[in-house]
């Protein structure tokens, strides 16, 4: 079997076990900083979420310079999906080696708590 075979199996499994947990769940790995070994968790919260339930958790590791670029993008990503939006990138909420990021990250969480309460009301 080929390394891609096996990896696309790990996702598959891997997405098994997301897909079967809570989003509460999730959101704790979230915290936890346990995000599997294939991305599945991001897909998981971002198919099964609502921007509502899961935006705090996912801009918690989107804001944490310690947690790795590539997590953050995941979660961009999955915010974005969540707000159905294509007003941003997700490679640009990631990249704080860009003097603006500080303010484009600002920027985008004021946007995603203004659609939050958008579509509370």
């Amino acid at each position: 079997m080929s390394s891609t075979s096996s990896w696309a199996d790990e996702a598959r499994e891997e997405r098994k076990f997301f897909d079967g947990v809570s989003i509460a769940a999730l959101h704790e790995l979230l915290h936890r900083r346990q995000f599997g070994a294939t991305y599945a968790i991001w897909y998981s919260i971002a198919e099964r979420s609502t921007l509502a339930t899961s935006a705090w958790p996912l801009l918690e590791t989107l804001e944490r310079r310690s947690v790795h670029r590539t997590f953050r993008h995941h979660a961009a990503t999955a915010l974005l999906r969540l707000m159905d939006s294509h007003s941003w990138n997700a490679e640009d909420l990631c990249d704080e080696n860009d003097p603006d990021f500080d303010a484009r990250l600002r920027e985008f969480r004021h946007a995603v708590m203004d659609q939050i309460r958008q579509q509370t009301q």
